[in-house]
């Protein structure tokens, strides 16, 4: 009887799935900080429209120069957070992309391993099984021989 099934490239394997599943990580890790960066984006926006809402309802009901002045400065402010915030938004989005193709390629060489396991095993059957059925016919035969006597 033959040896168990080993394959010979069963660590290069385990160090390609695990490059797999390291990428895949750091591709949610990724994600999760373009979706914050989106958070602070849509909350900045809604904090200059209640600016706006605020000033209005300062002016209606009186305020002074100085407060006055207050508002187009916060503005100011949270529009420049926003460029900065649009800026990293593409930046990470474009370390997503460059995230998603490295991806691709480690399933690609990780299916290409897989596949070549899968058809070494394939091999190893067909060679046991042969061999099985070679033990078979062998004692097949050994029985005939020995009913006939």
């Amino acid at each position: 009887m033959k040896k168990k099934y080993v394959f010979r490239l069963e660590p290069v394997l385990k160090v390609r799935k695990l490059k797999e599943e390291n990428c895949r990580m750091e591709l949610g890790q990724e994600l999760q900080m373009l979706t914050k960066i989106e958070d602070q984006l849509k909350h900045d926006q809604a904090e200059i429209e209640n600016y706006y809402k605020i000033q209005e309802g300062a002016l209606k009901n009186g305020m002074t120069a100085g407060q006055l002045q207050a508002f187009p400065m916060l503005i100011a402010g949270k529009e420049r957070n926003i460029e900065l915030l649009n800026r990293d938004k593409t930046r990470q989005e474009r370390i997503i992309e460059e995230k998603k193709q490295e991806l691709a390629t480690l399933r690609g060489e990780l299916k290409v391993i897989e596949n070549l396991r899968e058809k070494d095993y394939n091999e190893y059957k067909k060679a046991l099984n042969k061999e099985i059925d070679l033990q078979v016919e062998e004692q097949t035969q050994l029985w005939l021989q020995n009913k006939d006597k």
